[in-house]
């Protein structure tokens, strides 16, 4: 006998500090605009402090490459950014998107020879004064301030692109390179090594159509999905359970590199959007569906653990900014509707 169970759904947008992601976001998309904040350290000879303390040393040149691995948008679009003195203390493991907008920067694009093209690697050129503000406070923590750079895409910008964010292994980090020279005597090149690094996406829930719901990574947007089994029959064992989401392909967008699967989770408390990570499982992809056992959630139900819904999300979050659309509960289209297959016998319960 085949049953339905009622059911709602909606998506909403959950901030996320995004200091652990593997890689930093900058560009526009339709309904996001990420931003970039690096701060470098450098590590140097006590010969060369004694030549800053001295001011015996200029700052001829200093430049900063980075590494994409990552892009969403109109590929031949444009791309271009600007660059900005941070003014204030932050931490890449307390920072969001809420954060932003009180964030304190001077607005002045302190950045030159900027790479915009599609490459590989994109370097842009700092102000010699702002270097050597950060090198005086290495040297001398009264001597200068260093609170890092804002990366701010320009209004014109019709692509995200994603660059290696700091990594233990210290592979295709971020790097600050600062030539100096000691006139009559030597030039040489400081490293600034990555210390801090976050994104700051900000925007709203993708509009996917009226019959969707939308799950976005990095934004972030995702799915609460909510069944009533209040009309299972008592006394029940839960043999298997499977969950079945319809996508929209025409409204949903994805980049150069992603995970092409959903992840489920058990909501513990939807007051203080909190999960229960012990119940979390994948949703695969097939066709225009994702789908996945989700047994033990439904179980949990079963046996009385609170049903304040499930979360669905992206599983790699904090990858990128893909847009899955998802049919909704609303879906004209029946067979579309988010489907849940439960198969039980009675005389109870696991």
């Amino acid at each position: 006998m085949v049953d339905s169970l009622p059911q709602n759904s909606f998506d909403f947008k959950k901030v996320y500090i995004l200091g652990n992601a593997s890689h930093v976001l900058l560009g526009k998309t339709e309904n996001a605009t990420s931003h970039i904040l690096l701060k470098f350290a450098f590590l140097l000879p006590d010969s060369i402090v004694t030549e800053i303390k001295s001011q015996t040393i200029n700052v001829i040149d200093s430049y900063v490459t980075l590494t994409k691995n990552y892009s969403i948008g109109n590929s031949n679009g444009n791309f271009d950014y600007n660059v900005f003195k941070i003014n204030e203390f932050w931490s890449s493991s307390t920072f969001t998107s809420d954060d932003f907008a009180s964030l304190s920067v001077d607005n002045v694009d302190l950045s030159s020879d900027r790479t915009s093209l599609n490459d590989t690697t994109y370097t842009f050129h700092l102000s010699s004064e702002l270097t050597t503000s950060w090198l005086k406070n290495y040297a001398d923590t009264t001597l200068g301030v260093n609170y890092g750079i804002l990366l701010s895409p320009t209004d014109n910008t019709q692509k995200v692109l994603g660059f290696t964010a700091y990594n233990v292994s210290d592979i295709d980090v971020p790097i600050l390179r600062v030539v100096v020279q000691k006139p009559g005597a030597y030039i040489d090149t400081l490293i600034g090594y990555i210390t801090l690094d976050v994104s700051a996406v900000i925007g709203s829930v993708p509009d996917v159509g009226a019959e969707n719901l939308a799950i976005q990574s990095s934004l972030a947007s995702e799915i609460q999905l909510d069944f009533d089994f209040t009309t299972l029959p008592k006394d029940i064992a839960i043999n298997s359970a499977k969950l079945t989401l319809t996508i929209d392909t025409l409204q949903s967008k994805f980049g150069s590199d992603f995970e092409n699967s959903l992840s489920v989770f058990l909501i513990a408390d939807s007051t203080k959007d909190s999960l229960n990570k012990n119940y979390s499982y994948r949703l695969s992809r097939t066709g225009n569906t994702f789908s996945g056992d989700i047994t033990n959630i439904i179980r949990a139900f079963n046996n009385n653990v609170d049903n304040q819904g499930i979360l669905i999300k992206s599983t790699q979050e904090f990858w990128g900014l893909e847009i899955f659309a998802i049919k909704g509960s609303n879906a004209s289209d029946i067979a579309e509707r988010p489907r849940l297959e439960i198969i039980y016998s009675k005389g109870g319960k696991q």
